[in-house]
């Protein structure tokens, strides 16, 4: 495997990330909401508790109570576009730590450079197998070991 590749396909991030107690707690940022809605479904079906906003900094006007655990960000959206919501997500105390996928339909060679700068932790295409996107978030937020 050649230097600084990941082995966990769209993994950007090499920061250590927290466990956390399941449910996992998954907020999707898309403006396209049968999208996020389907992903949103897909995902409760795995497990997860999922909340969806419409875009943009509608992440910001969600209740304290659903604080996630992973942030599920769409790219290319009106008025700002994912790398300006990940931006001011890592300034704001409540998601300075919080991981982020970029789930968008451009190429992973056209966001890397401006997600990175952005510090998004990974990115997943949309349209390609859950398999990608579940692996994702089971590496950004690791469920953690019960005790015995």
């Amino acid at each position: 495997m050649p230097h600084g590749s990941s082995p966990l396909s769209g993994l950007w991030s090499v920061r250590a990330f927290q466990s956390v107690t399941p449910p996992i707690a998954v907020l999707i940022v898309d403006d396209d909401r049968a999208v996020a809605e389907a992903l949103s479904a897909a995902l409760a079906l795995e497990g997860f508790r999922t909340a969806v906003v419409d875009g943009g900094y509608s992440a910001f006007r969600t209740p304290q109570a659903l604080t996630p655990h992973i942030v599920i960000l769409d790219i290319e959206m009106p008025l700002c576009d994912g790398f300006a919501v990940a931006a001011a997500m890592r300034d704001s105390g409540r998601f300075s730590a919080t991981p982020i996928i970029a789930y968008s339909s451009l190429a992973e060679a056209d966001v890397m450079g401006r997600g990175k700068e952005a510090q998004i932790d990974a990115f997943c295409r949309k349209g390609i197998s859950m398999r990608c996107l579940l692996a994702l978030i089971d590496h950004l937020a690791p469920v953690q070991a019960a005790a015995i």
